[in-house]
């Protein structure tokens, strides 16, 4: 039992560092286009719990993302979600004055974001982008192992490369120092995320949690490349 426990650990970990690193490697090279990323990553992170299904033969994929939750505490994950949105609008208000405007928008425009696109890659953020995470950083990889006996270490790994990747998104024009803190932030993050999953039960407070963020990081963008 311990030996199979610690191959799905192993398939876990190849499946999701494969992609994670893939979609990494795509962003310093010519293909480095968000229409074109975005597919791929949608192939990836829907494919790798299919595989991982496959040859662990560990329960289904409907078992890997849709489970029975505890719905009080779903219900506090959308006040939480409600605050996500405040938050990231009312924080980029205070730190606007010291902000480099400039450095965020080259940044998107280096990923083929701009003001004529940017209504439709916030809609595929908010409603494809939030939800491929969640299932792929949540519920394939910290509820997987989570359930696999591997409690810490769910904890700290899907938190760690859910900074590491979304920290390679964002490494165009930004500072080393600013990345090492981005780093620190989306990894604390990544575990608030977790023990929301963990609470509830299932991915539905995470992801509502993570869609207030994301609606505020739109509105924050909007400004910035209206």
């Amino acid at each position: 039992m311990e030996c199979v426990k610690n191959k799905n650990l192993l398939l876990i970990m190849v499946l999701s560092l494969f992609a994670c690193v893939l979609h990494g490697v795509m962003l310093f090279t010519p293909f480095n286009d968000y229409l074109f990323t975005s597919a791929v990553k949608i192939v990836l992170f829907v494919l790798c719990p299919v595989l991982y299904v496959a040859f662990s033969k560990d329960g289904t994929v409907k078992d890997l993302f849709f489970r029975k939750g505890d719905w009080k505490s779903i219900r506090y994950s959308l006040v939480l979600a409600g605050g996500a949105l405040v938050f990231m609008i009312s924080g980029f208000a205070v730190i606007h004055p010291w902000l480099d405007e400039s450095m965020i928008t080259h940044a998107m425009s280096n990923v083929g974001i701009t003001g004529s696109n940017y209504i439709f890659a916030v809609l595929y953020y908010v409603v494809v982008n939030v939800a491929l995470e969640e299932l792929f950083f949540r519920g394939f990889i910290f509820l997987t192992l989570y359930r696999l006996g591997y409690k810490w270490y769910a904890h700290l790994y899907s938190s760690l490369l859910f900074a590491i990747y979304h920290v390679a998104i964002m490494q165009h024009g930004v500072e080393p120092m600013l990345l090492v803190l981005a780093t620190v932030g989306l990894v604390c993050v990544g575990l608030f995320f977790n023990e929301i999953t963990r609470r509830c039960g299932n991915l539905i407070g995470a992801w509502a949690v993570h869609v207030g963020a994301g609606v505020g990081i739109g509105v924050v963008g909007w400004y910035l490349v209206g």
